[in-house]
């Protein structure tokens, strides 16, 4: 893509072309777009983002219960969603995302593959670019992530990808990382994404990607590495509040000695690898459970039953789904039926989400999340571009959701990336999506038209200030805006254009009008908060 190299040098442009209270122009007037904006419901509905557990904004009218459930279990709602839930219902178009294997993406992956080739290569091959072939994978990874959840008509498996990339967070760009992150993601988190926690979580330590990034590939009878054990226990299942102590701990540490993969010098590269002379073989007790000595590589494997076992994993996995789902501090009462379903189910995670589906709070509980970059970055796309690859292959979204602090697979430490609201709504963090809301005007802004547009289909083909208005609050908000902040917009555009709300515009003064007006909705509570 022209004159954009960087996340510095998209942000540079940005800043040159939209802020400090630039003009737009418009049918030969200025209109101060950020003055605008900043009149128009803010997220919170104040001029702030929701805080963890607030309540809905009563400035802002309720949402569509079709709405409010495609904003919580896909990347944000488009024409083509929208048509779908509404002709067939809540309940069956969540039954057919739940069914995600039925959802043909051939078409999608192909796309994925051509374009983003390294991001479906094994370790084996990956390693023989490396280090040269880091900055590469790591793009390549983050593009092809990202298009899929802008792309993908298996939504609500993508958010659950998304779910569990971060519950077993592994930094890409670290050590032998970019080489063995890709196998990690396909065969580890997409593989187990919608199907059983406990064969998850024991793909995930065996993975080799896990194992390198926790250090349990160098966890000793001689020297035993307790980083692995400690984020098992504290972030893949029971919680830090899980009721584990420090001799636990090193404990389980001692089950998973010889747990390693096979390095560069051996075949096949990238492939788990147990090493029986490295194991400790003596007895051990876990959470007040003896492991009988001798086991060898069934002490892992037992301590991995034990945790699924454990009535606080069902509790720490239901807890982080209903903060997904519902809000930041969901009822003590559907995290306790989750829970139950988790456990009664054996950890199947399609039961434990039906529970919340089903759920009257699940529905009830709107407009009280903002949205993370990854979702606010996808519904732009979704909302706005044709459903096809970028054509800059991905680059302006790749540094957008960097500038925006939530590039995949770059989380640095084991926890993944925040979930909380409050975390994203800093204040530099809401400025530069007021900055990133601009992608809007990509039609008159040639250096970031990197996907078709089609105002003249979103608007439903309007030619008149309060018409432009009306489309993209149907195709592009899909929900009603309320009368302070249409009238807020109209005034302003009556002002800046210098007429009047009906007054017929060309059909090039309609396409800046849509331009603008889709970035001052784009920007506001109505089109962040889920």
């Amino acid at each position: 893509m022209p004159g954009i190299h960087s996340k510095t040098s998209l942000l540079k442009l940005i800043e040159k072309k939209l802020s400090r209270r630039d003009l737009i122009k418009v049918g030969g007037q200025g209109l101060s777009v950020l003055a605008l904006a900043g009149g128009v419901s803010a997220c919170g509905g104040s001029g702030s983002a929701p805080s963890a557990g607030k309540s809905r904004s009563a400035t802002i009218p309720r949402p569509s219960a079709e709405y409010s459930v495609l904003m919580r279990t896909s990347f944000g709602p488009n024409q083509a969603a929208m048509s779908e839930i509404l002709d067939r219902g809540i309940d069956p178009y969540l039954l057919t995302q739940l069914a995600y294997e039925s959802i043909d993406v051939s078409e999608l992956e192909a796309s994925i593959a051509a374009a983003f080739p390294l991001s479906t290569q094994n370790a084996d091959t990956l390693i023989d670019g490396f280090p040269d072939n880091i900055q590469s994978v790591a793009i390549q990874m983050a593009s092809a992530t990202q298009y899929r959840q802008m792309f993908s008509p298996r939504q609500l498996y993508e958010v659950m990808v998304e779910f569990w990339s971060d519950h077993f967070n592994i930094h890409l760009v670290n050590g032998l990382g970019p080489t063995l992150k890709p196998d990690d993601d396909r065969n580890v988190i997409r593989a187990h994404a919608l199907g059983n926690f406990g064969d998850l979580l024991r793909a995930s330590a065996k993975s080799p990607a896990m194992l390198f990034y926790l250090d349990n590939y160098n966890n000793l009878v001689t020297a035993p590495n307790e980083n692995y054990a400690r984020e098992l226990m504290e972030l893949h299942t029971l919680g830090v509040d899980g009721g584990y102590t420090e001799n636990d701990i090193k404990e389980v540490a001692r089950c998973f000695t010889g747990w390693t993969l096979n390095f560069p010098w051996q075949e096949p590269y990238g492939q788990f690898n147990y090493q029986s002379a490295w194991h400790d073989d003596g007895e051990k007790e876990v959470l007040g459970e003896t492991i009988a000595a001798g086991g060898g590589i069934s002490d892992g494997e037992q301590v991995l039953d034990i945790l699924l076992a454990h009535p606080s994993t069902a509790t720490f996995i239901a807890t982080k789904l209903c903060q997904r789902f519902i809000s930041d501090s969901p009822p003590a009462s559907i995290v306790a039926e989750v829970a139950a379903a988790f456990s009664a189910s054996n950890g199947d995670i399609k039961t434990s989400l039906r529970v919340i589906f089903a759920s009257q709070v699940f529905l009830d509980s709107q407009d009280t999340r903002l949205t993370r970059p990854s979702e606010f970055l996808a519904r732009i796309a979704r909302g706005l571009g044709s459903g096809s690859l970028p054509s800059d292959n991905g680059q302006l979204f790749y540094f957008a959701q960097a500038i925006l602090g939530q590039l995949p697979f770059f989380w640095p430490t084991p926890d993944g990336f925040p979930s909380e609201s409050s975390y994203w709504a800093s204040t530099g963090g809401m400025l530069n999506r007021w900055r990133m809301s601009f992608l809007s005007l990509a039609p008159v802004l040639p250096e970031i038209d990197v996907f078709d547009i089609d105002y003249e289909t979103l608007t439903n083909g309007a030619r008149t200030l309060n018409d432009i208005i009306s489309g993209l609050e149907a195709n592009v908000l899909m929900r009603s805006l309320s009368g302070k902040d249409r009238r807020i917009i109209t005034n302003g555009l009556e002002e800046g254009y210098g007429g009047e709300a009906d007054q017929e515009l060309s059909p090039e003064e309609a396409q800046g009008v849509a331009a603008l007006v889709a970035a001052v909705l784009i920007s506001s509570a109505y089109f962040q908060l889920r």
